[in-house]
């Protein structure tokens, strides 16, 4: 009975591990697809890209307002910031910024569930 008891303790340890690292990869895929798509909007108005520089931090709360009809850079940022708070935990971080010439880098923020700083960095130029 007591090796059991040991195995079934031992399954429990690897099905949680097994779910934190689900949830990491998740968030990785989150921040793949969120990094594209805010590079595709400022592909698209390329006559506005100062306008989408900035730094953001998640709230609770996401923004509202975005309408997915309009084209504008500030629609853009929120429809953006939108999803970013949607799809990472509170009091990450989703920043843009011009690195000179026309290169542009998104950085993008969250801390795991063990505590630990993550960063992921997407430079393109639109």
């Amino acid at each position: 009975m007591l090796v059991l008891a040991v195995g079934m303790l031992g399954i429990a340890a690897m099905q949680m591990r097994g779910l934190q690292f689900n949830h990491d990869a998740y968030l990785r895929s989150q921040i793949s697809v969120l990094a594209y798509d805010i590079a595709d909007r400022m592909r698209i108005n390329r006559d506005f890209l100062a306008t989408y520089t900035g730094n953001y931090t998640v709230t609770t709360t996401p923004p509202t307002g975005c309408n997915n009809a309009t084209a504008t850079a500030a629609n853009d940022i929120l429809c953006w910031r939108t999803q970013v708070a949607r799809a990472l935990p509170p009091a990450s971080i989703a920043n843009i910024t011009a690195i000179g010439g026309d290169e542009y880098t998104v950085r993008l923020g969250w801390t795991d569930r063990d505590g630990t700083a993550r960063n992921v960095d997407y430079t393109f130029q639109p």
